[in-house]
């Protein structure tokens, strides 16, 4: 089973990797969230995946409008998106982002050839927070870009939500 902390630094490396190598962004800081976190506020539009096997949790993207902005512009870059295409042009890259980064770090999480699987991202738009319930843990880090901050939460443990983020226990 992975710790914590390599899970974290598996998010954050691939994260910084992604982003610079993909969209030209570095990440110039990423500090945990400290405290007891009750709640997690969101931003703009999250993308959530579950991550099974030993792993057992939800990772949640959660960007700012700007973020966003920038991202798909740099991402989208040459492409010839029609005007009523680019709502869902959007949201594609945000859930196609979160997707790569964690797909990538499955080799990080996995122990001795586990198999390790990952939902399809559901995209979160306009919600402000995810609560915390019995039994469940929250943990977030803060990454921090010319562009602004954006975060990565996690959610566990898995089990306790159905694939739409509802708690089930």
């Amino acid at each position: 089973m992975i710790s914590e902390s390599a899970l974290i630094a598996s998010l954050v490396n691939r994260t910084k990797s992604y982003l610079a190598s993909q969209a030209g962004i570095d990440v110039t800081d990423a500090r945990r969230v400290t405290g007891t976190l009750d709640q997690l506020k969101l931003r703009q539009s999250t993308a959530v995946i579950g991550v099974g096997g030993s792993v057992g949790l939800l990772i949640a993207f959660s960007f700012p409008q700007e973020i966003i902005d920038v991202l798909y512009d740099r991402l989208t870059a040459g492409l010839e998106i029609p005007a009523c295409d680019e709502a869902l042009f959007r949201r594609e890259t945000l859930a196609e982002i979160a997707n790569v980064i964690v797909g990538n770090c499955t080799a990080d999480f996995s122990n001795g050839g586990e198999h390790i699987s990952i939902s399809p991202p559901i995209l979160l738009e306009k919600t402000k927070h995810i609560y915390r319930m019995k039994d469940a843990m929250f943990d977030s880090i803060s990454l921090v870009t010319a562009h602004g901050s954006f975060n990565i939460n996690l959610v566990g443990p898995r089990e306790m939500f159905d694939a739409h983020l509802n708690y089930t226990q």
